[in-house]
């Protein structure tokens, strides 16, 4: 695990604790809930609008189906301290998902049905340092399982509860968001895939279960951190994703075989034995506007699902277009600065799966689909699988932002795949 401090673009003005807005007119509640998260009254429910981010708005089913959300997160903490899959759980990403694609109605009943082995989570040992939080990150390496390896997930956890309970959660997300940047590919992309959903869930309604959500969200991104090589090359500047693309070195062409490992996160430490990679973060020229990046960064690697993920490894390619698209969950909710900061770790994170993953030929698929956007959306809860959800919800989304067809031709297939 490399953890540095050299690249301070990432980071906002310094790396103290989240001090509060000091509105004045903003009260908050510091009695922690049952659920481990303080609510927090009166405060505004946008603290920076990243305007041109333009997030693609999910369609409202009211009250009754932001109830739900609610209701499905309940559920999911009152098992703890296990959990369906441990630190793993796609459960919490799902019932956003649909609530988002306008079937909150199904949100209850899939986490009812979700049969995914129960795994007991880690418990707090020792208080994060506010001073040292630098010492807190990062998994544990050689460990016999995932949840020992994240020991200090439940240490974050009482760190978030406790920032969350003291600071408005937009504000607690800007900061770790610009600190916890540089790891976007830590537990293959699984941290910051689940503080989005977090973030657009609070965006809609603020809510005690959602402050819950976030702080475990942010409490995986940290105890899962892990920075991919970075720096030192020259830089040569694409304007477009694609062509930068063309010059990511692929672990296949150097060594004649996929990386060792059990799974992705082991497979992404592999790309650091690649001579060039370090090159990648950096060969992406600074966007005029991050809304066109991001759509251009989500349809490039929808095609990198297409021509590899339809024949191998195609979960790590479906994490390659859910990872980067995480940053337009969040960006609506952090300062613009924060999010185009981020943007170059959004593109490495993909670039580095595309990397390990990839061979040497790509397999032509169609790149559009005949079927409409609620056609597949029906098609996907139909199927059930948690990653078929999640993609289908994400391509969706931006397909309506950018009316490329190859987003809903990559959701046909991974719904028939998966």
């Amino acid at each position: 695990m490399i953890i540095s401090d050299e690249d301070k673009s990432i980071r906002p003005r310094d790396l103290n604790p989240v001090e509060p807005s000091g509105n004045s007119g903003t009260t908050r509640r510091r009695a922690l809930l049952m659920i481990g998260v303080a609510a927090i009254v009166g405060c505004r429910r946008t603290a920076y609008s990243a305007v041109e981010t333009n997030a693609a708005e999910p369609r409202r089913s009211g009250d009754a189906g932001e109830g739900a959300l609610d209701e499905a997160l309940q559920r999911l903490y009152n098992q703890e301290p296990q959990c369906r899959q441990g630190l793993s759980t796609h459960a919490p990403m799902v019932a956003e998902a649909l609530c988002a694609l306008g079937h909150s109605d199904q949100a209850v009943p899939w986490i009812r049905n979700y049969n995914a082995p129960l795994r007991q989570l880690p418990r707090p040992s020792l208080r994060i340092d506010r001073d040292q939080w630098r010492a807190a990150l990062g998994p544990r390496l050689g460990s016999v399982s995932w949840e020992e390896a994240n020991a200090r997930w439940a240490d974050w956890k009482e760190f978030f509860t406790a920032e969350l309970g003291e600071n408005r959660w937009q504000d607690v997300l800007d900061v770790w968001v610009a600190r916890f940047a540089p790891g976007l590919c830590g537990a293959a992309t699984h941290g910051v895939i689940r503080t989005a959903h977090a973030a657009r869930a609070l965006g809609r309604r603020e809510t005690p279960e959602r402050l819950g959500e976030l702080a475990r969200a942010l409490a995986y991104w940290a105890s899962s951190y892990e920075e991919l090589p970075a720096g030192g090359g020259k830089k040569a500047r694409f304007e477009t994703f694609a062509d930068a693309l063309r010059e990511v070195p692929l672990y296949w062409e150097a060594f004649g075989t996929s990386p060792e490992g059990r799974n992705i996160v082991e497979a992404l430490r592999h790309v650091r034995e690649l001579d060039r990679f370090a090159e990648v973060r950096d060969l992406i020229a600074e966007p005029a506007n991050l809304s066109v990046a991001i759509s251009a960064l989500t349809a490039t690697f929808a095609r990198v699902y297409l021509r590899h993920g339809t024949k191998h490894d195609t979960i790590a390619f479906v994490h390659a277009v859910t990872g980067p698209c995480a940053l337009r969950r969040i960006a609506p909710f952090v300062k613009p600065t924060t999010a185009k900061a981020a943007l170059p770790y959004a593109w490495q994170s993909g670039a580095a799966i595309y990397s390990a993953y990839a061979r040497a030929r790509d397999f032509r698929r169609p790149e559009e689909s005949k079927l409409t956007s609620d056609e597949l959306a029906l098609r996907a809860i139909k199927n059930g699988d948690e990653h078929a959800i999640k993609f289908t919800e994400v391509m969706i989304a931006e397909h309506k932002l950018n009316p490329d067809p190859v987003y809903l031709a990559a959701a046909e297939d991974a719904i028939r795949r998966l």
